[in-house]
């Protein structure tokens, strides 16, 4: 009996021992807690996917109201030949194409030209000379300013995370020339060749001055479908004058009534485009 009593306890010994065995790799287990310190900073944080790109590439019309300054043009040309002062404003009418380089990320390059004349009058009349007959003869005389241009623009979109919409900062480089068209002509009886002979009554001039243009230009461009696009522009388009010539390169002397005139001012246009706009 003693020696049954004594195996029941060695077993019941050593099965709490191997019980407890058993049970301290979990008692460990549940002792350690967690620590979730390094997830829960992992949450505030938003997944970083880099300024957005932007690819273009495509073409279109445009429409332009143009503010040129003529203090210059008006009291020495416009006035003492038509007897009007003309208003500041030209309505130019152009077309761009453009593409976005795929190597300078949302740098987009391409090309432009714009064309517009201020006709602001054309009606005036003066008294002259025949030179025929000595006699007096009424004359009407036209004038309009002429400007046009084409140009390489260089833009840069700027990322912005504005959907379709966005802001297009750039500059427009070129060349082009403003003319001044003059023309005086008295009414004709009958068709001659004789206005070729001299006579001062049918006189017809274009003045040309060439220039660098330089033109930087604040675009806002939205694209409500994935090929047509929408521009608002406002720039300010400035240019270096060269001399003045007349009728096609013939040279001029003394221009001293010309110097001032140019196709400097404010500029405000309207496009339309279709290509791809992602």
């Amino acid at each position: 009996m003693t020696l049954y009593a004594m195996n029941l306890s060695r077993r019941s010994i050593f099965l709490f021992v191997a019980t407890l065995l058993a049970l301290v790799p979990r008692i460990s287990q549940a002792q350690i807690q967690k620590d979730t310190t390094h997830w829960n900073d992992e949450d505030l944080y938003v997944e970083d996917k880099g300024a957005p790109s932007f690819f273009s590439v495509g073409g279109g019309i445009m429409g332009a109201y143009f503010k040129p300054d003529f203090s210059t043009f008006n009291p020495n040309v416009a006035v003492p030949f038509t007897k009007q002062t003309y208003r500041e404003q030209v309505w130019m009418v152009g077309g761009q194409g453009f593409v976005t380089l795929p190597w300078v990320k949302n740098l987009r390059v391409g090309g432009m030209a714009y064309s517009g004349v201020s006709t602001d009058c054309g009606c005036g009349t003066d008294t002259v000379t025949d030179p025929h007959t000595g006699a007096n003869a009424t004359v009407n005389r036209f004038m309009d300013y002429e400007i046009g241009y084409g140009a390489m623009t260089i833009d840069y979109v700027l990322p912005l995370r504005t959907g379709r919409f966005h802001i297009v900062p750039g500059v427009a480089l070129g060349f082009g020339s403003v003319n001044i068209f003059a023309r005086q002509a008295a009414n004709r009886l009958n068709f001659t060749l004789d206005d070729f002979n001299g006579s001062s009554l049918y006189t017809t001039h274009t003045y040309t001055s060439h220039f660098f243009l330089y033109m930087p230009q604040l675009q806002f461009e939205w694209a409500p479908l994935g090929y047509m696009m929408f521009r608002l522009t406002a720039a300010y388009q400035g240019t270096s004058m060269g001399a003045w010539s007349v009728d096609r390169n013939v040279e001029l002397g003394n221009t001293d009534p010309l110097t001032g005139i140019n196709g400097s001012g404010i500029v405000g246009s309207l496009g339309v485009f279709v290509g791809i706009f992602q």
